[in-house]
């Protein structure tokens, strides 16, 4: 038996009235709504429509258009004007738009094919924590913040059951990790064009040089891509095809340079242990390079020096989030959950957590100067989602990075280049994200979720390749 169908995988098609049904709806809408529009917001439904479209009868080409575009589509906050629209809401419809096509229209068709979801590695605990975190939106007031912070996670669950179905033979696998590495090149030419004129996010008013930031609204998040794309350009320098690699190789010397020009302390943390994982399962010479080319940097480049001089300075962002915000988070989440006195509702509290989207606001009433994020994601689960949501994160994170080094072992030969591409990526990144969530949020920032959970629907993919499962195609007999 063949570990994978050389039968093309047919995507479903609408019915045939649906495209137009939909065309002349969308276009009614637009045309009694021109007069009160702006040109680029009208053009923008236009696109919407057309991508809406795209979902609906080729869900695979969806999903690859959403991976090459999320890693760009921050770049509308910064030039969307406003259009009368609160809260900056003009500059986030594209991410809107993304994301709940993604988890709508995917969703619609998970369903109506049937295809597993608590059966993929993790899948019970990735369907446990978002229903712990609909318990949360149920409970909690602001039900709309609530809802916004929890369809991120949803959206999650959708891209790693859609791409571990909808893209299974080693072709379209291959296809998958191009349409990431094309998503760089947006990012990578606005980053250089910031080198160049000096443009970016200051980092602290004694700290002159800029933070790029790419397509992104900030340089973390702009290196927590950085650190997803370098893996997968590591991983193909090792493995992939000679052409590849010396192209992987020329992308990473290139993704290494915007991380280093993010001065994002905790993306660089997320970069060493992505080397450190990589080259102790393929690549010894890493071991030695790694912190020689570190430490070159360090020395050379006198702003690397300042930025990682004295972490724990007065004033510093760590020593803030040690002795301010986080003990403030804490004391805020235990008075909060034991308010109602009764000891049943504290424990329902504590266990359950108090909601998606609380943790921002919630320190500043545990005696905490500001509202900010709260730069730690086991925190803010454990704040949102409870006990019983950080017990299922942490479980969640182990046995996607079990999953990942069983794929991993399977392939490590390099017999099947795409398959150990997808998994030694995976596997790295699966261990550098939960690293970097110590003093961050990646935690349903869906800027780089949907590229982590897109690698964990591969890795699920080729999986099947050396246990040799056939292929089943629900919609065809």
């Amino acid at each position: 038996m063949q570990p994978y169908s050389s039968k093309p995988v047919r995507y479903p098609v609408a019915p045939e009235a649906l495209p137009i049904v939909l065309a002349l709806l969308l276009g009614g809408i637009l045309a009694l709504a021109v007069g009160s529009l702006q040109p680029w917001l009208a053009l923008g439904g236009v696109a919407a429509g057309a991508f809406l479209l795209l979902f609906l009868t080729h869900p695979a080409w969806g999903v690859l258009a959403v991976l090459l575009l999320r890693a760009s589509t921050d770049v509308s906050f910064r030039i969307i004007p406003g259009a009368g629209l609160p809260g900056g809401l003009a500059g986030a419809l594209p991410n809107i738009g993304l994301i709940v096509t993604l988890t709508l229209v995917g969703g619609l068709y998970i369903v109506s094919r049937g295809l597993p979801l608590i059966s993929l590695p993790g899948g019970r605990l990735l369907a446990l924590l978002l229903l712990t975190g609909l318990i949360g939106v149920a409970r909690g007031g602001a039900r709309l913040q609530a809802m916004n912070e929890w369809i991120p996670v949803l959206a999650a669950f959708a891209t790693y059951a859609l791409v571990a179905r909808l893209f299974s033979t080693p072709r379209q696998v291959q296809r998958v990790l191009d349409v990431i590495a094309a998503s760089f090149v947006l990012p990578a030419l606005l980053g250089l064009y910031q080198l160049a004129v000096g443009q970016g996010v200051r980092r602290g008013a004694e700290f002159q040089t800029p933070g790029i930031v790419g397509a992104f609204v900030h340089p973390n998040s702009f290196g927590f891509y950085l650190v997803l794309v370098s893996a997968l350009f590591l991983s193909q320098a090792v493995y992939a095809t000679r052409a590849r690699r010396l192209l992987s190789a020329a992308a990473l010397c290139l993704s290494v340079g915007l991380l280093i020009g993010t001065y994002a302390r905790v993306a660089w943390v997320g970069m060493l242990v992505v080397l450190m994982v990589v080259a102790a399962l393929r690549a010894r010479v890493l071991l030695v390079g790694a912190p020689l080319a570190a430490f070159a940097i360090y020395r050379l480049i006198p702003s690397v020096g300042a930025r990682l001089s004295d972490p724990l300075a007065s004033e510093g962002s760590l020593q803030d989030r040690l002795f301010s915000l986080w003990p403030a988070l804490i004391d805020a989440w235990l008075t909060a959950t034991g308010a109602m006195g009764a000891s049943v509702v504290v424990l329902v509290n504590r266990l359950a957590g108090l909601g998606p989207g609380v943790a921002p606001g919630l320190a500043r009433f545990g005696g905490y100067s500001q509202v900010t994020i709260p730069h730690n994601d086991y925190l803010r689960v454990l704040v949102e989602y409870g006990i019983l949501g950080l017990v299922l994160h942490f479980a969640l994170s182990g046995v996607l990075i079990v999953s990942a080094y069983r794929a991993w072992r399977e392939f490590k030969s390099g017999t099947q280049p795409e398959a150990a591409v997808v998994a030694m990526t995976f596997l790295a990144v699966a261990i550098a994200f939960p690293v970097m969530s110590i003093t961050d949020n990646i935690f349903a920032h869906t800027a780089n979720q949907v590229y982590f959970w897109a690698l964990a629907g591969l890795t699920v993919a080729v999986s099947r390749w050396k246990r040799q499962e056939p292929l089943r195609f629900p919609d065809s007999q």
